[in-house]
């Protein structure tokens, strides 16, 4: 009698969709990083307040819903690479080539790379030292243009070549 595998015990050779987790957290990073946009702005009012001037209380709500929005990014971060490790990555495309993985697996470690390292800049900024934000601001722009290649590798993945991968990451 044959022992029917349950997805726990497929970890290490990777599993053909993505958990309900990592589909909401996938969904939820990006939602959060839109949120990181307008909250900036308050952060830069904020310090411009000089002396006798003191930031609007909206600005300096602003800034730590900016910073919490950033640590939760880089706790789905984390717990996204924990996952990853855990239950193995997604089984590959049947048709991919190995240019294809290589491009993507890298393209994803920099989005990895890219949600650690904002928050943890934005924090050595915002309680260390400002001379920081400049690379964090670099940074920023670095994972805007991830993101719009990501979702163009996305969208040509559904549209061109017809395959499930962005359905993977919306159904499971």
């Amino acid at each position: 009698m044959r022992r029917e595998l349950r997805p726990s015990t497929l970890a290490c050779s990777g599993t053909q969709a993505f958990n309900v987790y990592q589909r909401a957290m996938h969904w939820a990073v990006p939602i959060l990083c839109i949120i990181q946009v307008p909250t900036a702005w308050a952060i830069q009012r904020t310090h411009m307040a000089h002396g006798f001037l003191k930031p609007a209380p909206i600005d300096l709500l602003l800034h730590q819903v900016h910073a919490w929005s950033g640590w939760l990014i880089l706790l789905m971060a984390l717990l996204q690479l924990a996952m990853r490790l855990v239950r193995g990555k997604p089984v590959p495309l049947v048709g991919a080539s190995h240019l294809e993985a290589r491009v993507a697996s890298a393209a994803h470690m920099a989005l990895y790379s890219l949600l650690i390292a904002l928050p943890v800049t934005g924090t050595i900024a915002m309680y260390l030292s400002f001379r920081i934000a400049p690379l964090h601001r670099l940074l920023s722009w670095l994972l805007l243009a991830l993101v719009v290649v990501h979702i163009v590798a996305a969208l040509w993945h559904h549209l061109y070549r017809r395959d499930d991968v962005l359905r993977r990451m919306i159904k499971g």
